[in-house]
């Protein structure tokens, strides 16, 4: 039996061409000394290139290499063979690449002529060793050479073989298929040649193109930075408001229980009244007593089950939550999506988000023009109503101009843009702001502009993403306006309801107001009336609530601001001002707020459609509650709408 055997010295690495030294394997099967090849790699570290120095295969990331313990252990062994071996003639003749050391016992009987006496040479020692004898392979069931090869079953076989039992199958003589495969195979050296070839100009390239993308990304960073910095700013808002929607919320419901506490205890009240009385009828010993004291009408009350609609924490906890997970997802409908789905869920019923623009959105909040103004001047309101004539708008705007800032007064000023609005008003109107004529055309531009604009939502379906339905509050109605159907409706009875003494509530005029306060976002709600005359308006909190005179009137003091329906027009009032405002009479009326913006918009709606009544433009200091006034008439009512 032939047996071989390499030396230690075959084991040397590509790079140093020394034995290797602590060999590690690279993920292509190349072997180097650990150290030699992280030096080459310390070379290319500059072009980001990590390959084989042998077959150049590119390695990325750098990989992270360790010794190969079994190639160490197996040159260990290799080296302590070599030394309790005796020297070989054959092994000294020949280099360590072509050492082979023959077996004598294993070959056949020694033939006649050079057969023998090559055999002889290789026993002896000679320069060219014996090569192993080989017998051409037999079939072992037609005993006839195996000079043929079967593709199919990938066998060799002989010519019987290729008629019987491989019969249909594709068989060939290896040479001939040899080289035919040889053929293809350098073809395909060729192909791979090819894309060697490709590939290496493209790694010539790649620097450029790292460069390119090295521009691109630092552009890109700096951008991010802008855009972030950009939306952190309208996070932070968002997250001041939230904050203060759940405050008010938390407020609400507050009030909400406790209001629903005072009920059930005045029903328990009256319970126990009749309880008592029918404890004294049954006591009764006088048989025809007892029957006429139960004929008699109302001696015993009717007993209703007691109603609580109780607002789970879980509902609204969960619409918080699905809320913040949209924001989360959609920074680009920060204020517009995500916050009014937040106002949604806190409010049961309607949401709604800031309305943004382009700017807004790159920039942050931008003050307006009112805004502007209102740095130097004092605060200042403008009505302007959507049947408004351009000579009352011109004539309005000339009366509104203001002194250089140094002079301006403080009292807060109004215009009034209407097509109806009565003479001596507008005499009025015109005495009350005439100023000196310093700086008298420029502002007069600037008001005429601002009021054609009119921001307000000129469309129904603009404003129901901000529906808000808000509640009435029962500490502050007046005592015969009587609450139902979840604070949602208010009728104005005879009969005294008997409230509670409230700080909140109004003891002279019919009015109530809303629970919730408005602040910040736009706000939609609709309101249906009905009687000969109404008041729809807002106020502030700290609007007076007992008094008689009109510090507690709403729409007749600075701290409000209504809509009045007197029975053949509507008007709006504000700090004691009437301005006649040209609209038909509506029983459906819709309220749209932004506080943030300074918009107050008053709607006649019919038919799914909203038609401007008149819209405010003003700058508000403080959060806005929803309030309404009755005038005479009893049965007349008031119903907070619910909007789809």
């Amino acid at each position: 039996m032939a047996t071989s055997r390499c030396r230690p010295e075959e084991f040397s690495c590509p790079v140093c061409l020394e034995i290797l030294c602590d060999p590690g394997t690279l993920p292509c099967g190349h072997t180097y000394c650990l150290q030699c090849i992280q030096k080459h790699w310390d070379k290319a570290a500059a072009k980001g290139i990590y390959s084989c120095p042998q077959c150049r295969q590119v390695f990325n990331p750098r990989p992270t290499l360790g010794r190969n313990n079994m190639l160490m252990e197996a040159m260990k062994k290799l080296r302590v063979q070599e030394q309790d071996d005796p020297p070989s003639p054959v092994h000294s003749s020949l280099t360590s690449s072509a050492a082979v050391f023959v077996d004598s016992s294993s070959q056949p009987a020694p033939l006649d002529g050079a057969e023998g006496a090559v055999e002889g040479v290789s026993v002896q020692g000679g320069l060219y060793p014996q090569l192993p004898f080989t017998s051409p392979k037999m079939c072992p069931l037609h005993q006839q050479v195996l000079e043929l090869y079967c593709c199919d079953d990938k066998e060799s076989v002989c010519d019987e073989c290729s008629l019987l039992g491989h019969k249909g199958h594709r068989v060939v003589r290896p040479d001939e298929e040899k080289e035919e495969k040889q053929q293809e195979l350098e073809q395909k050296k060729e192909m791979i040649q090819k894309s060697i070839q490709a590939r290496e100009k493209v790694i010539q390239t790649l620097p450029q193109v790292l460069q390119a993308h090295k521009n691109a990304i630092q552009g890109l960073q700096r951008y991010s930075l802008e855009t972030f910095a950009d939306v952190v700013k309208n996070v932070e808002l968002m997250s001041s408001q939230v904050m203060q929607l759940l405050q008010t919320y938390e407020a609400s419901s507050y009030n909400h229980i406790e209001a629903d506490r005072y009920r059930l205890q005045q029903e328990i009240s009256q319970l126990c009244k009749q309880q008592e009385e029918l404890n004294r009828l049954a006591n009764t010993q006088d048989s025809i007593q007892f029957l006429n004291a139960l004929v008699m009408p109302g001696a015993v009350g009717q007993v209703e089950n007691a109603q609580l609609e109780i607002s789970h924490p879980e509902l609204v906890e969960a619409g918080i939550r699905s809320a913040l997970g949209t924001f989360r997802e959609g920074l680009n409908d920060l204020c517009k999506g995500s916050l009014a789905s937040i106002f949604r869920a806190v409010n049961d019923a309607a949401a709604r988000a800031p309305p943004t623009n382009a700017q807004a959105s790159e920039t942050g909040p931008v003050p307006n023009d009112l805004q502007v103004a209102s740095q130097k001047t004092a605060p200042e309101m403008t009505v302007s109503s959507s049947n408004s004539k351009p000579e009352d708008k011109t004539s309005h705007s000339a009366a509104h101009q203001h002194p250089p800032a140094a002079t301006a007064q403080p009292a807060p000023e109004m215009t009034v843009s209407s097509s109806n609005s009565k003479p001596e008003n507008k005499t009025r109107s015109s005495a009350t702001h005439q100023h000196p004529p310093a700086a008298t055309a420029q502002p007069a531009k600037e008001a005429a502009a601002f009021n054609t604009e009119n921001p307000a939502p000129k469309t129904r379906d603009e404003m129901i993403k901000f529906r808000f339905e808000p509640t009435l509050d029962p500490n502050s109605a007046y005592r015969h306006i009587r609450l139902s159907e979840g604070d949602h409706k208010a009728t104005l009875r005879a009969e005294n309801q008997n409230y509670p003494e409230h700080a909140d509530r109004f003891l002279y005029w019919r009015q109530v107001m809303c629970r919730e306060p408005l602040a910040g976002s736009p706000y939609y709600w609709e309101v249906e009336w009905t009687g000969q005359k109404v008041t729809i308006g807002v106020a502030y909190k700290d609007m007076a609530r007992s008094a008689a005179d009109d510090s507690s009137r709403l729409g007749h003091n600075e701290h409000s601001w209504s809509l009045y329906w007197s029975g053949t027009a509507f008007s709006l009032w504000h700090a004691g001002k009437e301005t006649t405002l040209a609209a038909p009479k509506a029983r459906h009326i819709g309220v749209y707020l932004d506080q943030q913006a300074g918009l107050l918009a008053f709607y006649r709606v019919s038919h799914n459609q909203a038609h401007q009544i008149c819209c405010v433009e003003t700058e508000f200091s403080a959060p806005l509650y929803p309030g309404f006034r009755f005038w005479s008439g009893v049965g007349s009512t008031i119903t907070l709408c619910h909007l789809d």
